[in-house]
């Protein structure tokens, strides 16, 4: 596969099994001396509270109950082995503004469950600031990781500055015009090279090795390096398999380095046919724990180390802030995940793969789902609606199709036909589970829509069932995004509505984002400021200025965590640790034949016309329940 960012090749250093990479350390320590500007900040009333704007601001504080103040994020990438010894940050002269009332507090983070729900419908209450002096303590903060930067392998410095600092108690703003930022750094003694043998390597049970193999055959046929790897050949060499695998995916890198990772195959809990690492951070009390594919992508730390996810060593995972230290969190390989459970349910997506490359033409149009997410904000946004609003903006010359509660477009049926009009994306923004997606109308937290239509015996949910049988749009499949919680979550049964979307022979998607466990969002306009909102918006940004799936879903976890590296708290970790990609990595979103010239198969065809028949007769509907439930 031709690489996106070619690598400079010295010399090879490479160690496998347990150890670090090999680096020696150079003797010469550079510089980086850099002065940053910032303007004044803009004050603005927002009800009982002041919001401050910085146009140099790349995200906002966001810890629950405390003041909401800009911040400026830095981020430097250095060579493979750099050792950064120092990061020293001197603000200028420092002015002061007394403003009329307290400064916004950060929203809390609200449950997007169809299942648990958070509270909805309260007007904010006005939040105490007592106990705070000075808001944040300290000006500046700095960390280091290992990841990709296209198909480079750097080492990532990101800085985080306050320019703003706030006094509640004498309701004071402080502020500086510049700061200064002196970087220290070593680079490695010879610049490291892993020899380029694979792009993609695949893991997966040995019973989906004969199903996978025309993929095997198809990626080599256009260029990508392909090597499959069945999980009887990965050698025991860490403290139970999920970590053996890690250990196997680390010597691949450092062996043939490979940029691209599939991983095939379901996990359900007592029964896994693919091996599962669960990240320990909860939702209380509703979920302890969730799958993480990420573990499987997170190799390396900032010096080269093996990043383990388990710094206290008690055999539970990603745990938050017991297993931070051991979390680098930024992918070092392009993951992708196919939990299938039968090699039927492979061939299919393999088919759908093969055929997609020569099937996609761009139509440059977007279904677009959402509602009232959060009903009872302050500022009387539908956050689902402009969820999808946001996401738009980042897909210049697009057209689109609004199915909304406020439009009363949010059916089932528009969905279906939605689905049919040959578009590159659905952007689903709502509430979810396992099994389901739904949101609410406008200032209703007691209604659930889509309303029933089909063969679904209950109304609200779009359910992975009949629902999704009556999708069938074999002309082009979209890549899918669902804001949502737990839709990605393959652990608690054999299938989850992200991965029916993929196993539709006859439609569905050829890619499905979201959270495999409880995700969040956020009143009114803060809905994609943070969290799986952020995720949303950002997830089609990349894949229409990058094309590729993995690197767009490798890019949305490294400038999550760049971007916010400042104050990331436990449900910061839980949206990077549960942002899921159901998708072949190395698929490439780009034109091919006009869908249209695609002829309909027969089975298709006659399930359109029953779909339509339905639509029309609800007795039909009723009687073919019916005729199911009697088997």
């Amino acid at each position: 596969m031709k690489k996106i960012i070619p690598i400079l090749i010295v010399g090879v250093l490479v160690l496998s099994g347990f150890g670090a990479v090999a680096v020696t350390k150079g003797e010469k320590e550079e510089v980086i001396f850099e002065t940053i500007l910032f303007s004044r900040p803009k004050f603005h009333e927002k009800g009982e509270y002041i919001s401050i704007r910085l146009t140099e601001s790349t995200s906002n504080s966001w810890e629950t109950g405390k003041p909401m103040l800009p911040v400026v994020t830095k981020v430097y990438t250095f060579p493979f082995g750099t050792y950064v010894d120092s990061v020293e940050v001197t603000f200028s002269d420092i002015f002061e503004e007394e403003v009329s009332k307290p400064i916004e507090p950060a929203p809390e983070p609200l449950m997007k469950s169809t299942v648990f729900t958070s509270v909805t419908n309260e007007k904010s209450k006005m939040v105490s600031y007592s106990g705070i002096d000075i808001y944040p303590e300290s000006r500046y903060s700095y960390r280091t990781g290992a990841g990709l930067k296209g198909e480079e392998r750097v080492i990532f410095l990101t800085i985080s500055l306050y320019p703003v600092q706030y006094n509640p108690n004498q309701n004071t703003v402080y502020y500086s015009e510049s700061a200064t930022v002196d970087i220290r750094y070593t680079t490695p003694e010879n610049p490291i090279n892993f020899p380029d043998a694979y792009d993609l390597l695949i893991i997966a049970p040995e019973e989906f090795s004969t199903a996978l193999q025309p993929l095997v055959e198809h990626k080599n046929g256009i260029g990508i390096e392909t090597k499959l790897t069945t999980l009887d050949e990965i050698p025991p060499v860490g403290v139970d398999e999920q970590e053996s695998i890690k250990y196997y995916v680390k010597d691949a890198i450092e062996n043939w380095d490979i940029t691209y990772l599939l991983l095939v195959g379901a996990g359900v809990e007592g029964a896994e046919i693919f091996p599962v690492r669960y990240a320990w951070i909860d939702s209380e009390p509703y979920e302890d724990k969730f799958p993480s594919d990420l573990y499987y992508a997170d190799i390396y730390d900032s010096v080269g180390g093996f990043s383990s996810w388990d710094h206290d060593g008690d055999g539970k995972y990603g745990e938050h802030p017991a297993d931070v230290p051991a979390m680098d969190v930024i992918p070092d390989v392009y993951l992708g995940k196919l939990p299938a459970n039968s090699a039927s349910e492979v061939t299919i997506v393999v088919n759908k793969i093969i055929n997609y490359k020569a099937h996609n033409k761009m139509t440059n149009k977007i279904l677009q789902i959402g509602g009232d997410t959060f009903p009872g904000d302050d500022e009387g946004i539908y956050e689902g609606e402009f969820a999808n609003e946001e996401v738009l903006t980042k897909l210049p010359g697009y057209s689109t199709t609004r199915l909304w509660g406020s439009n009363g477009q949010l059916t089932k049926s528009n969905i279906a036909k939605g689905f049919r009009s040959c578009v590159d994306f659905v952007d689903f923004s709502g509430h979810g589970s396992w099994a389901s997606w739904s949101t609410h109308p406008p200032n209703d937290e007691h209604t659930w829509i889509p309303p029933a239509e089909l063969l679904s015996t209950v109304r609200g949910w779009l359910y992975i069932d009949f629902d999704l049988f009556f999708v069938i749009n074999s002309k082009k499949l979209p890549v899918v995004f669902y804001n949502a919680c737990s839709n990605n979550k393959y652990t608690g049964t054999d299938t989850c509505l992200a991965w029916k979307t993929l196993i539709k022979s006859n439609g569905g998607g050829i890619a499905a984002f979201g959270a495999s466990g409880i995700g969040y969002g956020s009143h009114g306009s803060g809905e994609t400021e943070r969290l799986m909102g952020w995720m949303e918006v950002h997830t089609h940004e990349e894949i229409f200025n990058n094309k590729i799936l993995g690197l767009s879903w490798a890019n949305c976890v490294t400038n999550y965590y760049t971007t916010f590296q400042s104050d990331l708290d436990k449900i910061d970790y839980k949206t990077m640790l549960e942002y899921s990609m159901f998708a072949d990595p190395t698929l490439v979103i780009e034109d091919g034949d006009d869908p249209e010239s695609i002829p309909v198969n027969i089975p298709s065809f006659l399930l359109q016309f029953l779909e339509r028949i339905i639509y029309r007769f609800p007795l039909l509907e009723r009687l073919i329940t019916l005729l199911l439930q009697l088997g």
